[in-house]
């Protein structure tokens, strides 16, 4: 019995493509890549029908799209900034150490 396969990923940069597939399966959902070595083909067919693809199972499609999104946009909500109590230092959000003086950020330890 076939698995029906969605595409949620096109893109003519293989190492994207294949960061973004990296990105679903270490989420835990199986994707597959498609058409990697089409690139050369440019020219003789569409620019279109060229570019490499990420499948994953019909299932998994909104998971996998949610996944996507972030590996490409970073994270739907950002972090608060954060003062450290060691030395006072003002970090962003997506730091949970000091750069300053090496304290963890407190609400992450």
């Amino acid at each position: 019995m076939s698995v029906e396969q969605v595409r949620v990923f096109r893109h003519a940069n293989v190492l994207l493509v294949s960061h973004v597939r990296n990105v679903i399966e270490s989420a835990g959902v199986a994707a597959t890549l498609r058409d990697m070595t089409l690139a050369g083909g440019a020219g003789e067919l569409p620019p279109d029908q060229c570019e490499a693809e990420v499948w994953v199972a019909a299932a998994a499609e909104a998971q996998a799209a949610k996944l996507v999104r972030e590996a490409l946009d970073g994270p739907a909500t950002a972090l608060p900034e954060w003062c450290c109590q060691g030395c006072g230092e003002r970090l962003e959000g997506v730091f949970d150490r000091c750069w300053q003086c090496g304290r963890d950020r407190p609400d992450r330890s």
